[in-house]
């Protein structure tokens, strides 16, 4: 299960995930995420704190999500990523595409 919340900060939208980001629910995320860039968010973070699994599907998310925003002259940054998320977007060659920070706070 994947919950979805998401906060103005400064310039920003921060939208925290929480639990899994699967096949089941990586649609769900995508079409949250184009609601957002539709209405006007273009320099979203995603915070991964809660995050304890991302699968495939979900890699290809967040691809679309960038490639959207680059034509915006948007942004996507990630933060808080546990190793194991952080192993699979360095195997994957994801890590080389975002800006990864720690935090929150070192995001914005």
């Amino acid at each position: 299960m994947l919950t979805i919340s998401s906060a103005p900060q400064g310039n920003s939208l921060v939208i925290a995930l929480a639990g899994r980001i699967d096949a089941a629910n990586a649609k769900n995320l995508e079409q949250y995420c184009l609601e957002q860039i539709d209405g006007g968010a273009i320099r979203l973070i995603f915070d991964f704190t809660a995050v304890n699994y991302i699968s495939s599907a979900a890699l290809r998310v967040f691809l679309v999500i960038a490639k959207r925003l680059n034509s915006l002259q948007g942004s996507v940054k990630l933060c808080a990523l546990n190793t194991l998320l952080r192993d699979v977007f360095d195997i994957s060659g994801f890590a080389k595409l975002f800006v990864i920070t720690a935090t929150v706070q070192e995001a914005l």
